[in-house]
């Protein structure tokens, strides 16, 4: 077993295939770490949220950092690992973000119907964010076999 690093083509199957992502925003003095479902579309990693503490903390400093995991299918002994950092923007015209909501449901069609529900009362309640980072950076390693 040992560590590698992942190739460019390794980095985008994994954020092809993965849908959880961990993003850190710093802003003022305070640090948030949080997990969102994400896409990965045009080579920017895309979601919606709700307005709140993330967001937040976005319009006050957009630089952001993010990791994504792959230990589904493996367990925790063989992994790839995506970490970066970019900007956190926020999409906000329906026509642009429209092509990437269709995929992040398409990710999510296999949500229980509690789920769902939860979701979709958050955004009523709530609203609708839709966010985008642009990479600056990308760098991936794997564990594994040889």
């Amino acid at each position: 077993m040992g560590f590698r690093d992942l190739s460019t083509e390794e980095i985008n199957l994994v954020l092809e295939k993965e849908r959880i992502i961990r993003i850190a925003f710093a802003a003022d003095g305070e640090q948030f770490v949080v997990p969102v479902f994400y896409t990965w579309h045009e080579s920017a990693l895309c979601g919606l949220t709700t307005p709140g503490r993330k967001t937040a903390m976005a319009a006050r400093n957009a630089r952001v950092g993010f990791q994504v995991d792959s230990t589904v299918m493996t367990g925790p002994w063989e992994w790839a690992s995506v970490v970066g950092e970019g900007t956190f923007e926020h999409v906000a015209d329906p026509g642009e973000y429209g092509a990437f909501a269709g995929a992040l449901e398409g990710k999510l069609a296999d949500a229980p119907q509690w789920a769902a529900t939860v979701l979709q009362a958050r955004f009523e309640a709530l609203g609708v964010y839709a966010w985008r980072i642009r990479p600056s950076g990308l760098h991936g390693r794997a564990h594994g076999p040889e």
